[in-house]
């Protein structure tokens, strides 16, 4: 009996912190999931995914951007909707612009057009205060936009009848908004706050956003004062997935929602999403066929919870101080008060110091030893973190998705594979005991310092350090400070239960945050930098060295092989399989000067493809197009196409005046005479001091003067027959060169009616259109240019 439990007490010494340290580490990757989705038979007050899938199918059937036939069903389906839930409905259809900041390209993107934003409200037994629920109904020209954002249409349209099942008035308002021209740059977000009443009454605002096609649904962004929306969002009983490090990083990013106008009105709220899939973003993948369930669910469990707590409460407490968050486990919530960050880290700091120092002291670890065990560690984090960037740019070689997207289309396998480089790097590090201790000891000085950063600059994420800190220095204290047990067969030394202990506390921490965070890194920024989610792999390990050096040396060397092998397995695969997935995404446009005499076939694709030469050529032109695209800092594919008779954009000058200071007021109307859907108006080789489209609101006043080279460009979006007027204030009363373009979804007719081309999409059948992503979305289409020169303004009109 007593043989038998002390070799059960010296197998838990042994390999007892290995297996902790694999199982936390196995549950928080696989804690990431959305909850099943309900079928259609739930009970009426709760949420269905299955039934929400109706609405899916009944948006997202086509594409549907701002201001097209398609959109305007797709908006009668959502008032008729709301009328049948109870909801007193409106269509709030007004003009809006928008300064969206510099595009990858070269221009500012600078947007303006009509919108037709849909709203419901359900009257509150106590009104003056809603609750304000968010999605856009719109899509890009690319795609159905069946998760982008069909998905959450779907979830709203179904928690709200889930709320209406249960007979009872909420005491809040309750009001749902699906803005339009959300693709476009924000414009019914931008509608509504700046010109609504009901944006008055806004208490709190839920959006909810897809970027991708599969869950889980993230909490990433949250409005001033987030404690207390926290708070609410953590009590729900739904699965959440935040981090305050998501919200710092998106602050500091150029990509918007239309939740960056309810932060902009100082308005508490939280913003949704669902990140996974992003390779089918914008693009025509995003189709019925890839909606996932789940995220449906996720999106649908969390407003329906959201709108029944804050139905109820008083919405004049939620402002207050911001927090630090954080996911632990399958979606529960962590708070710390932002106040306690430097605390923390302060206390985290200490203890490793002191377990450190004791460490050096009595653990047999040496400055000279650590100093070197620095070395291999940054030797080693560097390579394992070069050889994922370098293997999934290898595997994007094969996937002509990766380019654009910079993710595969079911990116898992590519992940695992990461993973198993990341693995094999950590156990290619020695492995006796001391040098276990040195490796954690080691780890943990670059930790110390990033929390300190962390702490000054960017408290969110602070939390991804302090705690593995802490463990860090928690298990310094324990580790080595006794000597092993002496063993009770042959089998070598046994470690103290107090070396076990230590070597679990090292470990914990950095398996329950850093583990989840490479998923999310991977995702999130996509694979293109997966050697962000290696170094968070790599770091988890080399705290969990004291661990895993327990094992024995061959079943190191065997699971390093192995993750070796997963890599070459999944490229192995990827090989043989390439060319057999989806169709690469290309892009193939006619362009068309009429005042030039010049039509040009052009593509912003790298080269020509076996289906783009057709029309390109075997060596087309490759190069900028100044004269139709200034200030675009891209270069594009062209070669002479049939020139068409279609008409050019008219440009009208309505007005022509002196404004103060030398400055010149341009009011012009915009008209596409074959009924385009979106116009461009240039200003070439010059700038534009201030602007507004009919009667909105202007700009602000630009700041700088621009460069030499430089270009002003305004896109204009759903277009009336009529025309749309745009003023402008220049800086001077110089002659003025303006571009106008049109552009229509799809090839001209004449050319749609050609051998091999889909009549009704005006696309190539067998070409596949890129994505909307980059220059891209403005690609696949009809364009017409006109240049106006405008002289000199000798004097006040």
């Amino acid at each position: 009996m007593n043989r038998g439990a002390d070799a059960l007490r010296m197998s838990l010494a042994r390999y007892g912190p290995a297996a902790a340290a694999c199982a936390a580490a196995a549950y928080a990757a696989t804690s990431l999931t959305s909850p099943r989705p309900r079928p259609d038979s739930a009970p009426q007050e709760q949420f269905s995914a299955e039934r929400a899938m109706r609405h899916v199918r009944a948006v997202a059937g086509e594409p549907h951007p701002v201001g097209s036939p398609a959109a305007a069903l797709v908006r009668d389906y959502l008032l008729a909707e709301l009328k049948d839930l109870g909801f007193e409905t409106q269509v709030q259809e007004a003009v809006a612009g928008h300064d969206l900041g510099p595009t990858p390209y070269g221009p500012r993107y600078l947007t303006g057009g009509v919108v037709r934003n849909v709203i419901g409200r359900l009257p509150g037994s106590v009104p003056g205060h809603a609750v304000l629920l968010m999605t856009h109904y719109d899509s890009v020209s690319q795609g159905p936009g069946a998760s982008d954002a069909g998905v959450p249409v779907a979830a709203l349209l179904e928690a709200l009848r889930a709320l209406r099942a249960e007979g009872e008035q909420p005491v809040n308002d309750v009001l749902v908004v699906f803005t339009d021209g959300e693709e476009a740059g924000l414009l019914g977000a931008r509608a509504f706050f700046d010109r609504h009443p009901l944006a008055k009454t806004v208490g709190v605002a839920f959006n909810f956003e897809a970027r991708g096609t599969e869950g889980p649904v993230l909490m990433f962004e949250a409005g001033p004062g987030n404690g207390p929306m926290l708070e609410e969002l953590a009590r729900t009983g739904v699965p959440v997935f935040a981090s305050s490090l998501f919200d710092a990083i998106y602050r500091r990013m150029p990509n918007a929602t239309d939740f960056a106008l309810v932060k902009e009105q100082g308005i508490p709220g939280l913003n949704f999403a669902h990140i996974g899939g992003f390779a089918a973003y914008h693009g025509p993948l995003d189709d019925i066929d890839h909606v996932d369930p789940s995220a449906l669910q996720h999106q649908g469990e969390l407003a329906l919870a959201l709108t029944r707590r804050l139905g109820s409460a008083d919405l004049a407490e939620l402002g207050g101080e911001d927090a630090v968050f954080f996911p632990l486990g399958r979606g529960h919530l962590v708070r710390v008060p932002g106040k306690a960050v430097v605390p923390l880290t302060v206390a985290a700091g200490l203890l490793c110091a002191g377990g450190l120092g004791h460490a050096l002291r009595k653990g047999g670890l040496t400055g000279r030893r650590l100093g070197g065990t620095g070395a291999l560690l940054a030797g080693r984090i560097a390579a394992g973190a070069a050889a994922g960037t370098v293997f999934t740019a290898a595997m994007g070689k094969l996937a002509p998705e990766f380019r654009r997207h910079g993710d595969f289309h079911g990116s898992g396998d590519i992940y695992a594979a990461v993973a198993g480089l990341a693995c094999a790097a950590v156990l290619a590090g020695p492995g006796d005991r001391t040098a276990a201790t040195a490796r954690t000891a080691a780890a943990a000085l670059p930790l110390a310092a990033a929390s300190a950063a962390l702490a000054a600059g960017l408290p969110g994420g602070s939390y991804l350090t302090t705690w593995p800190l802490a463990g860090a220095g928690a298990g310094l204290w324990l580790l080595g400070s006794e000597r092993p047990a002496a063993p009770a067969t042959g089998a070598g030394p046994v470690p103290s239960v107090r070396h076990a202990m230590g070597a679990a506390a090292a470990a914990a921490p950095a398996a329950a945050l850093l583990v989840p965070l490479s998923r999310l890194l991977f995702k999130g920024l996509t694979p293109r930098l997966a050697g962000t989610a290696v170094v968070a792999l790599q770091l988890c390990g080399e705290l969990a060295a004291p661990a895993l050096a327990e094992l024995p040396r061959r079943a190191r060397r065997a699971t390093a092989a192995a993750g070796l092998l997963l890599a070459g397995g999944v490229a192995a695969r990827r090989f043989l399989r390439r060319g057999k997935g989806a169709p690469p995404p290309e892009t193939l446009s006619h362009l068309l000067d009429p005042e030039r005499s010049q039509a040009l076939w052009i593509s912003s694709d790298e080269s020509a493809s076996e289906r783009t030469r057709a029309f390109l050529g075997e060596q087309p032109a490759k190069g900028r197009l100044p004269e139709h695209f200034p200030g675009w800092e891209r270069d594009f594919l062209y070669a002479p196409a049939p020139r068409l008779d279609l008409p050019a954009p008219e440009v009208t000058v309505l007005e022509d005046g002196a404004g103060e200071a030398g400055r010149r007021r341009l009011l012009l109307r915009l008209r596409s005479p074959r009924g385009a859907r979106q116009l461009s108006l240039a200003v070439v080789g010059g700038a534009v001091r201030r602007w507004r489209v009919e009667d909105g609101a202007w700009s602000e006043p630009a700041s700088a003067a621009p460069a030499e080279d430089d270009s002003w460009e305004l896109w204009l979006h759903a277009v009336p027959d009529s025309g749309i007027r745009v003023e402008l204030e220049l800086p001077s009363s110089e002659a003025t060169r303006l571009r106008v373009l049109d552009r229509i979804d799809g090839l001209p007719q004449k050319l749609a009616a050609a051998p091999g081309t889909d009549p009704t999409a005006g696309i190539p059948e067998h070409i596949s259109p890129a994505a909307a992503l980059d220059v891209d979305t403005w690609g696949n289409a009809s364009l017409v240019v006109r240049t106006v020169h405008l002289p000199v303004q000798e004097g006040p009109a």
